[in-house]
């Protein structure tokens, strides 16, 4: 299998749902299958998969005792079975268990790097201060499990999804300055996508998106029009991905292009995607790209300028700060 192969096969399994069985076919009908073709690294990359007819308990978080330094990364060098590994910004890996669900989709880390977030074992969701201050622990419920979604980009709140077999039930609101937990109202079909820097919803109507998406940021509709090829078709998935008040959309030109969006709709920037790399996600100061491997994958993140992120294993699930499932 060639690389583009591969991180299309991962595209199509990163959301994971909790019943990967189920994830595919029901992507369409959901969410016009959201990150194709990357894997978004983490989940990006994440996404090759064998799929399995019930999802596995997930792995114990062991968190370091000494965890004193914020977040770099996250990753596993296998699907399943393998030491899942955390990388602080000081320059140490740390094992935090050992994986039985592929980290992409499942575990986040909040833009600043603060938070570790991992599925509960009884489905319930564990927010990790690595500073030192108290977890946060959202209980399980009998509807579902719950998965990270969509991140505050001053890494003060996060919404989390109870889904199970491609549906949502609800979303809960996390807010991880006060420890309070709320239940936002979104309409039926709507799925959460973002928010805004203002801390308002971006929404997502259910509709059939190709050179045309509407979205409701803060309660307002807001149109955006492809320019170099379509956000999605027989061959993609829709891609989407916020960060603040910026949106990331996937367009299928000639070329791999990343387009940006304002909150208004207005096209403000592009980047190209350089050949042989694939879209992870955004960061404070520019784009996350992974360059696949046989003997190991490279994260760069490009913009203004390219610098390395890391190098990690050629099969692995990566998960970078701020990347949840949008």
């Amino acid at each position: 299998m060639n690389p583009r192969e591969a991180y299309r096969d991962l595209a199509d399994d990163a959301r994971d749902y909790g019943d990967p069985d189920r994830a595919i076919d029901t992507a369409g009908r959901r969410r016009t299958a959201r990150w194709s073709a990357v894997a978004v690294a983490a989940v990006v990359i994440a996404l090759f998969t064998w799929l399995r007819p019930q999802p596995e308990p997930a792995p114990v978080l062991n968190k370091p005792p000494y965890a004193s330094a914020r977040a770099h990364s996250l990753y596993s060098a296998c699907r399943t079975g393998c030491s899942t590994m955390l990388r602080l910004t000081d320059g140490r890996d740390i094992e935090i268990g050992i994986d039985t669900i592929y980290p992409p989709g499942n575990y986040t880390i909040s833009p600043d790097g603060r938070w570790l977030g991992v599925p509960d074992d009884d489905g319930g969701y564990l927010m990790s201060d690595l500073l030192g201050g108290p977890d946060l622990r959202i209980p399980a419920e009998l509807s579902g499990v719950y998965g990270p979604w969509v991140w505050a980009a001053d890494s003060s709140r996060i919404i989390l999804a109870n889904h199970r077999d491609g549906e949502v039930f609800h979303y809960l609101d996390v807010d991880l300055r006060t420890g309070g937990v709320t239940r936002p109202e979104v309409p039926e079909g709507d799925e959460i996508v973002g928010l805004t820097a203002g801390g308002d919803l971006i929404l997502q109507p259910p509709q059939k998106a190709t050179d045309e998406l509407t979205l409701t940021v803060a309660g307002r509709p807001v149109v955006l029009r492809a320019e170099t090829g379509p956000f999605a078709d027989e061959d993609h998935g829709l891609w989407i991905q916020t960060r603040g008040d910026q949106l990331y959309l996937h367009e299928y030109g000639k070329e791999p292009v990343i387009r940006m969006f304002g909150p208004d709709g207005r096209a403000e920037a592009y980047l190209r995607i350089p050949e042989g790399r694939w879209p992870v996600g955004p960061t404070a100061t520019g784009f996350v790209v992974v360059e696949p491997g046989d003997r190991t994958q490279r994260l760069y993140e490009i913009g203004q300028e390219e610098k390395l992120v890391g190098e990690y294993p050629p099969q692995g699930g990566v998960v970078i700060p701020g990347l949840a499932r949008h």
